[in-house]
Parts: C-alpha cells; structure tokens; sequence
C-alpha cells in the first residue's frame, strides 16, 4: 500500500468522513462479489482435488489463477477500506501465491535429442519410448528372435513437434476445458486439437531422424506400422484401443502417419481415459513405434493365465485370420485355444478349434511357452500380441500386464430397495453417513453436538467447524457448496444437503444420508454406506495428482476468528485468506461511524411517532429517490429491505413508548451539555447508514446502546446479522440479567452470541433473505422491549417469565 494511500485515508477521516464513509460501502460490496467468487473457485478445486469431477489437470492451473485474482481483489478492496490495518495482508499474499504456483507448476518437458532409439534399446529408456515400445525392447533383450525388429520416434520428438508448431499454449487452452465423460465437449476440443498437429509440420531434424531409421533398422522398401507408443501406455493403466495404429504404409508417407499417430493422442476416448486415471498430458507424451508390416495369415493374443478360466490354471489363445484388429475392436468372433500352464504347456483336452485359423500345436505350445516366460521375466501375467505369416514363422507384436477383474468381486448392484423419505436435495459434499438427528439452530446446541450425529441446521454456519469431527452428516435449509463449511465438509468426507429439510424429521430418528444421490433414508442403509466407499472407484492417481496443491489453495485453517492465528502471518491457504478478509470485512463495516457521528452532516431526520431522535444517511438506494432534497422523511419513505425488518420490530404497535422520555444518549448528554444541546443533535442521536441491501443502525436508548450491521439480499453466501448491545442505568447484576434474557432469545433464533461484561455481541450468517430479514424483526422487536428492562429485571424466574412472553409475542409478528 503506498504512502498516498495512507494519506488519503486519514485525510478522508478528518475532513471528508461522508466520502469515507462511502468509499468503505463501495469497497465492502466489491469485496463480497470477490468473496463469492472465490468460494466457488474454491468449491470446484475440491471437486478436482476430491475426485469428484475428473479434468484434465491444466483446469486446476485455471482455477487457481482465476482464485489468485479474486483473493488479492478481495485484499485491495479490504485495504481500501482501512489501508494501515491490513498493511500485512499483501505479504501473506504473495507467500501463498507463491506456493500456490510452485505446487501446480508442472515440469519443463524435455524437447531436445535423442529423437529416435532403436526398438532393440528401448526397454532401458521407456522415458523416452513409451510403454509399448520399452516392452518390446525388454523382449529383444531376453533374446526372443520373434520380436520385432524397427526403432522408435521418442517422446522428446513429440515435445519437440509440439514447441516447433508453437502448440503449448492452443494445447493447454482446450485440455483446461475438457471434462472426462463430457462426450461432445470432449469431440469438439479433441477435433480442434487433432486439426493441430494434423496442419503442423514435422522439424527437420526430428524428420531426418526419422528417414535414418528407416534406413538403418529396417531395409528402408518394405511397408511399414506406425504404432502408438505413449507413456504410461502399456503399463499397469494399459490404455488398451485408446490410441491410434497406421498400418501398411509406404515408407515415403511415413511422417504424415506419424502426424495422425500423434493426433490420435487427443481422440475423445483416449483423453477421457488418461484424466480418469489422474495422468497429465505430459505423463503421456506420444512416442511412436514403427516397426515392419507383417503379413499375416493368422493373429491374435494369448493371455498367460486365461481370464475365462475360473482356477486360472490355463494359458488361452485367441485368434482371427489375417491381421487382429477385428479381433481387438471386438467386431469377430475368435477362435480360442486353452493349454495347461506349465513348464511344458500342452493342450486342454476337451479343447476343439478351427485350425484353419488358429496355427498348428507346435506353434501354439510356443506361443504360450512365449507368454509364460514373459510372465515370470515381467512379474505379472500378460497380454501378449501375436501373428504367425504365411511362412509359418509367429512373431510378437506388443506385450503388457493383463488387466484382471479382482477376486471375489461383487456384480453391479441394481436400484436400491430403499425408498427415501426425503430426495430432490442439492448437494454439498458428497459421500453417506448415517446417525440420529439432532438439531443445532443455535450456537449453545451447536457446541453439544453428539458424536456420529446427523444435524440438522438453519444454514451452514461457519461455527459448525469446531464440531465437524462429531458429525456423520448435515442436512442445512440454506447453504451452497460454496460455503466454509461444506468445503470442510468434502475434506473429511461429511456428506451435506441442502433443501427443505424444516419439520421432516424427529430429535433421535436414525437416518441415512446419501450425498451422492441428494436424498435421506430412514434407518441405517447398508446399500448406501457400502456404495459410498466404493463409488466411482476413483484411481489414487487423480488424488495423487493433486495432494500437494489442497495446502495452499483450498484447505481452510482458520477455523475459529478468537483464535490467536486468526492474523495475516496465521493464514497458510488461499482459502484462510478468504475467510479473514471476510471477517475482517464485516468488522469494518460493524465499526463504520463511532459515536460522534462522523460523517452524518448530510443525514435525513427520520420523522417517527416513537420517542427517538434517528438520523439517517443514503449511501446507495437505501431511501427512496423522490426524497432527495427532503430534510425529514417517514418511515415510508425508508426502501432498505434490512431497515423495514428491524422497523417492523422495533414499531410494533403492542410496544409502550412512555411519551415524556425521548430515547437519547443521556450518558453523553450528562457528560458534554449540562442541558444546553437540543435533543435533536446528532451528537445525542440515534443514526443508520442505508443502501438497498445494507444497514448499519446505531440506537441510543438512554443509557446503553444498540448497534446493528446487516447485509440482507439476494445472495444468502453474503447475508449476515451482527449485533451488539451495551449499557444500561441499572446496576451491574441487573444489566446482566437483561443481557442473559437477550442472548437467550437470540439464540432461540439461530443467533451465535457471546457476552463479556455488560457488553453482548451476537452474530448469524449466510441465511436467506427471508430468514434474515426474520432475524432483524426479531432484533427490532427486541431492543424495544427490553429499552427499560434492566430496571426491573431481578432474578431468572422473571427472565423466565419474560422470555416465554417474548416467543408468543414474537409469533404473533411473524404470524
């Protein structure tokens, strides 16, 4: 923050309080829009970082720009409104921004030679051969004379190809977009990548490399495929008919084969495929395998231990005539051979096949000796490709771990038998629990929360942190995924539901809750709970993939504002920095005018039948327009929605205002005037700050005060009612009894408060307008019947007494 603005700031607090005042309104709503933003930022990092939303990762990189942007937005407007207070917040800033870029920065590929390897060699670099090829080169160094010879173009080729047709950025731009499972946003950004690398041009010095290897690893004449060979292709993640093959091509074609072989990386399926098991782009950079054609008179691939086989005793080999790529798209039927496992494998007896298309059982006895040798050399059974030509010579194709069903599981469950009692909810964080309802609405039922209990609440109140451990699952009326709490919430794996959960259910009642599906069931579900450990079956790479992003970007660490890292130097996350500014935000505003009125000059006298003298400022549609050059308007004339609510309590007609007292600050009239100011000064008045949305009330009632600052709109992310109540002419036992009664009843209706001295502070968040604008009657009803009450209040019976009269009064307003 520059000295300018510190200069501005304080001239403004001298000598334009008004513009000041203003200029804070102005910056607090901005920062709310920033706040807003960033919390759903947040929100669909999680669902990356949890695994609930499959992306490409370059999304993350997105978000966390797009997060950098709204959270130092919500910093500047924050400095805007007191520039020397929040003077730290920049450097905490820029700390977490810099780890934030550090965790999702991804390593410089490698674009630089060698840019081809021969196959024979290719098993000792699979870095830069890809799986399929280093597989083959494993076997070529066992001394299997059936491997195929030929040599590979590396993945450093492809990076090169990438940065020489300037596709980084064009790259990054659409993978950011792309969501696995999303079939035809995938096709339209996939075609566009494809269109890429199809226009671009193979660099001479990668097409030179490639015209040598024709020429010293093949004889240069004969056709040629030209196979995909990514990375992580071919491994434990085999990517099995993911990527494209480009068979029978003459030698002079063979660079624009190798285009389509690397456009055939961006096919829909294939990238879908790569994102839902958390592989990045680089991870599967294209190397290509090209390798002689062969003419096949049969083909096909053995599985060295049959997965049709139940004892998995058997060696099965499965085989169409001519080339196999019917038989892998699934498009024929083959023919299917069964040999014992064994040192000498040999025919299952009962076993009958078309031997016109198999080969005879002299090859089939090598071809599965072949495959169990590659087992014990690769540690795992494998799938191994095949062709024998027309010579009678078999040769192999590709080898690769076979991807096995696991034991003893389970067939797919069908529909539930379970109907829910309550279905149709959004959903906040995902997952299932289940536990007895128990109702938290106030801040004292928050903090007696049972263990393993389903809640029920209002909204989802940043308070419900503290207990989070406790709870198997929560059902809010209000509330988004978006909030601290359900960010928490998808964290730890606490399912949350949002929707008409009022009067559905008992204190005590079991229920399940499904967050997956967004609906309750009565009773334990085993269904549900067994279904949400197992759902999606979500590969550990994708959560592996971000683990070292969630520190810096989403996890939320300030938990509790009285905490003593509740600071700029105590926030660690993006997410910490959201969370103090907006508390820090909302303390601004709650301080905004101090008791000398500053900044009021231009204010309106509000003309009113009750016995107070209030001064009101527009800071933005909070009056009506037609009263601009009004001196005194009425309460009509009054369009600030918070402003009506708290009117219609505190103006309520059954209220008894004694006509001879005028409700003024009399401390500060006994302290300042001895009787010489008018009870009409705004130094003794009452006075609020108005926009459409906002209040900011401050009410003298004698000898103690009430100050109310609220946000109550369209967004209930951004609604809040802060209170504060201080004072009184009594003795202290007496105010204190009345502060008692106060926060009881504010705690009845969903209030957070707590009470040190004479002084109560009482706060609610993030409800709907309805509910807020209900909580404001409630505070207006409030402050009128209890102006006086320290006077006779004197033990808890009558706060008692007092307190049930305040709930039936309170239901005939709202009634």
């Amino acid at each position: 923050m520059l000295p300018y603005d510190f200069l501005k700031f304080w001239s403004e607090t001298m000598f334009a309080p008004r513009a000041l005042l203003q200029r804070k309104y102005e910056a607090f709503k901005i920062l709310l829009e920033y706040d807003s933003q960033a919390l759903d930022l947040i929100a669909d990092l999680e669902e990356l970082f949890y695994g609930r939303k499959l992306v490409d990762r370059n999304q993350a990189d997105c978000l966390r720009k797009q997060l950098s942007l709204a959270v130092s937005g919500m910093i500047r407007e924050l400095q805007k409104m007191h520039p020397y207070k929040f003077r730290d917040l920049t450097e905490a800033f820029n700390r977490i921004d810099e780890y934030g870029q550090r965790a999702v920065l991804m390593p410089e590929p490698d674009y630089g030679p060698p840019y081809t390897v021969p196959l024979a060699t290719a098993g000792e670099c699979p870095d830069l051969a890809g799986g399929k090829a280093a597989n083959l080169g494993r076997v070529h160094a066992l001394g299997y004379t059936e491997a195929l010879p030929g040599f590979v173009v590396t993945a450093n080729a492809f990076q090169a190809f990438v940065k020489h047709n300037d596709l980084r950025s064009k790259i990054n731009e659409r993978l950011c977009r792309m969501e696995a499972g999303n079939v035809r946003l995938l096709s339209s950004l996939t075609l566009e990548l494809q269109e890429l690398f199809l226009n671009g041009e193979v660099p001479d010095h990668v097409a030179s490399e490639i015209r040598r290897g024709l020429s010293v690893y093949l004889d240069g004449n004969g056709r040629l495929a030209v196979r995909s060979s990514a990375l992580a292709e071919d491994s434990e993640i085999s990517f099995a008919g993911q990527y494209a093959s480009e068979l029978d091509i003459h030698p002079e074609d063979v660079l624009e084969a190798y285009k389509r072989v690397l456009a055939g990386k961006y096919c829909p399926r294939a990238v879908s495929y790569r994102i839902s098991h958390g592989l990045t782009d680089d991870d599967t950079a294209m190397a290509v395998l090209i390798v002689p054609m062969i003419d096949a008179r049969s083909s096909g691939v053995v599985y060295s231990m049959d997965p049709d086989c139940l004892s998995r005793d058997s060696v099965g080999i499965y085989g169409v005539s001519g080339l196999g790529a019917s038989l892998v798209d699934g498009s024929v039927i083959p023919v299917k051979g069964s040999l014992y496992r064994g040192k000498k494998p040999r025919l299952v007896r009962e076993c009958s096949f078309d031997r016109s298309v198999l080969p005879d059982e002299e090859i089939l006895v090598r071809l599965a000796e072949c495959a169990l040798k590659l087992e014990e050399q690769f540690g795992c059974p494998q799938d191994m490709e095949w062709a024998v030509d027309h010579k009678e010579q078999f040769h192999i194709l590709q080898t690769r771990p076979l991807q096995q069903e696991p034991e003893g599981r389970k067939a797919e469950k069908g529909p539930l038998a379970a109907m829910p009692v309550l279905d149709g909810l959004e959903r906040a964080a995902g997952g299932a629990g289940c536990g007895e309802i128990y109702f938290a609405g106030s801040g004292e039922e928050i903090a007696r929360i049972p263990e393993g209990a389903i809640v029920v609440t209002p909204a989802l109140k940043p308070s419900l942190l503290s207990f989070s451990a406790k709870m198997n699952g929560v059902l809010s009326l209000t509330g988004s995924r978006a909030s601290h709490f359900s960010s928490v919430a998808r964290e730890m794996g606490i399912p949350v539901l949002v929707g008409d959960v009022a009067d559905r259910f008992e204190k005590g009642q079991i229920v399940t809750v499904d967050g997956a599906a967004g609906a309750v069931y009565e009773g334990c579900v085993k269904d549900v709970l067994t279904r949400s450990c197992s759902e999606a079956q979500i590969s550990p790479r994708v959560l592996e993939l971000y683990e070292g992003m969630i520190p810096a970007l989403v996890h939320l660490n300030l938990v509790d504002p009285q905490g003593e890292n509740f600071s700029p130097a105590g926030c660690e996350s993006f997410h910490d920095l959201v969370r103090y500014c907006h508390e820090m935000a909302v303390q601004e505003m709650f301080s905004l005018v101090d008791k000398r009125g500053l900044g009021m000059g231009r204010a309106k006298k509000l003309q009113t039948d009750l016995p107070l003298v209030v001064y009101l400022l527009d800071l933005d549609m909070g009056i009506d327009p037609r009263m601009t050059k009004k001196k005194v308007i009425g309460p009509e004339s009054v369009v600030c929605a918070p402003m009506q609510a708290f009117w219609k309590g505190l103006s309520d007609e059954r209220v008894v205002w004694p006509e001879e007292m005028t409700h003024v600050d009399w401390d500060e009239f006994d302290r300042m005037s001895a009787g010489i100011f008018s009870k009409d000064s705004k130094l003794l008045a009452s006075y609020g700050l108005l926009a459409e949305d906002y209040l900011h009330l401050l009410i003298r009632f004698g000898y103690h005060f009430s100050e109310v600052d609220s946000l109550c709109g369209d967004m209930p992310g951004q609604n809040y009612v802060k209170f504060r109540f201080k004072g009184g002419g009594a003795g202290f036992d007496n105010r204190v009894l009345r502060l008692d009664f106060i926060s009881r009843v504010l705690v009845h209706y969903g209030f957070e408060t707590e009470i040190r001295g004479d002084m109560l502070d009482g706060f609610s968040s993030r409800l709907d307008r309805s509910e807020t604008s209900r909580q404001l009657t409630v505070l207006g009803y409030l402050m009128a019947v209890t102006r006086m009450m320290d006077m006779r209040m004197e033990n808890e019976a009558q706060l008692e007494t007092e307190f049930k009269g305040f709930i039936s009064a309170m239901e005939g307003i709202n009634g």
